[in-house]
């Protein structure tokens, strides 16, 4: 895969993987696992409302405005 970067950006990457002693190329493959592969996808939590269902719930429950 190639990936063109504006040279500012390119110009950063490469400040960030010399400063780690690394390739370049090192450096942005970390970089993508970091953000794509290894890191968690964090569920959605849905709303408690003990006693209810959640399909039960109405604008009114949820906003000042609307009671």
């Amino acid at each position: 895969m190639t990936v063109t970067l504006p040279p500012e950006i390119e110009s950063r990457v490469a400040q960030r993987a010399h400063a780690e002693g690394i390739s370049i190329e090192a450096y942005v493959e970390r970089v993508v696992r970091e953000v794509t592969i290894e890191t968690p996808q964090e569920a959605a939590s849905l709303p408690e409302w003990p006693g209810h269902a959640l399909n039960d719930l109405r604008r009114q429950d949820l906003y000042e405005d609307a009671r």
